[in-house]
């Protein structure tokens, strides 16, 4: 009975509530060109919404002095839609690797995506053109990606 007369007294209680944070990850854009770069890591995943496999090659993008940090951006290779990656003789991860490492594969070598790890290279850098349902995006939404690696400069294997 005292709760109740406490209640009218001072009106209803408001409960507060809190919105749980909405994250999201910021893409760097730099103009398109050809840039120095350091190849941070590598990473094959499985892309539920594409349904295939990806390998991710992290870069970070170096001013002309290789002493700055322009942007950190990817390098996406396709790794095909079966029940495992794999890597077709015609494919960009095939040529890719096979470029990284200085030659195609022995019979028996594994081609694992440590071959794009703490490398030093030279890169091609281009906006993105399409969203993720192949519609074309506006100015502000555009991002750049590595589209393609034009030269190893450490790292060779002889």
């Amino acid at each position: 009975m005292a709760r109740k007369a406490l209640s009218e007294r001072h009106g209803p209680q408001l409960v507060k509530v809190t919105e749980p944070e909405i994250g999201w990850s910021p893409a760097d854009r730099i103009e398109p060109g050809e840039y120095p770069a350091y190849s941070r890591s590598a990473k094959i995943y499985r892309d539920p919404q594409f349904r295939r496999w990806v390998c991710a090659v992290q870069f970070d993008v170096l001013d002309a002095s290789l002493t700055r940090v322009l942007a950190r951006l990817t390098w996406f290779l396709n790794l095909g839609a079966r029940d495992k990656p794999h890597a077709g003789r015609r494919s960009n991860y095939w040529r890719a690797w096979t470029v990284a490492n200085s030659k195609p594969p022995a019979r028996r070598d594994r081609v694992t995506p440590q071959v794009f790890v703490r490398r030093q290279a030279r890169v091609t850098v281009a906006d993105t053109e399409q969203d993720h349902r192949q519609r074309p995006v506006t100015e502000s939404s555009r991002y750049s990606v590595v589209r393609e690696v034009l030269k190893w400069h450490s790292g060779e294997t002889e």
